[in-house]
């Protein structure tokens, strides 16, 4: 499943809110799936391809046609969500969360290894990309 990238219905943010979010899955290990979400708004991050891990508001940019996504993307790494593998794919299979495409290997390795430099991300999320590698 890691490299999946899934459009979720009603995503629920951390204040509550819930929108439409795309989201990349970076790890899994037995029943949780590690995922991040992603932007097309630009505003807080830099627009070179690839790792910017330093950065303030750490992520990855996709850039535009390099995979699924046909605009700019970041792939957001200040935020890592462990999600029940059981549950998600229960939504999937009623119409909550739909499979969008699949990051190549090479790209979802670098943003795995950009997500393991993160400040944000717990020995835990680290030991679920790494039993992704």
């Amino acid at each position: 499943m890691p490299g999946k990238v899934l459009l979720h219905r009603s995503f629920v943010f951390d204040d509550g809110t819930t929108k439409d979010k795309y989201l990349v899955v970076i790890g899994r290990l037995v029943d949780t799936v590690l995922a991040v979400k992603t932007t097309s708004i630009g505003h807080r991050y830099r627009n070179d391809f690839g790792c910017q891990s330093a950065n303030r508001f750490p992520a990855f940019l996709l850039t535009a046609g390099c995979c699924c996504f046909p605009k700019h993307t970041w792939v957001c790494l200040g935020d890592f969500y462990e999600l029940d593998a059981n549950e998600l794919a229960q939504k999937i299979t009623q119409g909550q969360v739909y499979p969008f495409g699949v990051l190549p290997a090479e790209l979802l390795l670098n943003i795995q290894y950009c997500a393991k430099g993160c400040d944000d991300i717990s020995g835990y999320q680290e030991s679920l990309i790494d039993q992704s590698l």
